[in-house]
């Protein structure tokens, strides 16, 4: 998970204090300060969930490529949850492509999505850092970096 620091503003939230400097902050800026937080929550489970979701899709193509050095007359197991079901080898093709569509679009939502949050917390960004300059820290720390 990311951390950002908030230097001293207003005694609100203090992490790494600076005593020459006494900014003042509104209920409005801390509620851009708590929205950017969510967001980057947020865009941080995004980010992890896509892993997933590309993992899965290229699981779900290595499984297009292997059944088809299959027989045609022998029954393919296809998993629905924790079972295995038999099914045609017709049949376990069009489920893959089905599955493999479903992910596509799901990854094609949360990918949007992450760009629309990147591009909020942008945003917010460059109000909150016009207003408290170096007294804000919504950089990412670099030990959380992948």
């Amino acid at each position: 998970m990311r951390h950002f620091e908030i230097k001293h503003i207003s005694g609100i939230m203090s992490s790494s204090v600076q005593s020459d400097s006494d900014v003042h902050i509104s209920r409005i800026d801390q509620t851009k300060i708590n929205e950017f937080a969510r967001m980057n929550a947020r865009l941080n489970d995004l980010k992890e969930l896509i892993k997933v979701k590309e993992n899965d899709l290229r699981n779900l193509e290595d499984a297009v490529d292997e059944i088809a050095l299959l027989d045609d007359a022998d029954p393919v197991p296809y998993s629905y949850g924790e079972i295995f079901v038999s099914c045609s080898l017709d049949e376990a093709n069009g489920l893959l492509e089905k599955d493999k569509s479903r992910l596509t679009d799901e990854l094609k939502l949360m990918k949007s999505e992450a760009g629309s949050l990147l591009e909020t917390m942008s945003d917010l960004k460059t109000h909150l850092y016009a207003k408290f300059g170096d007294n804000i820290n919504l950089e990412p720390d670099p030990e959380d970096d992948d």
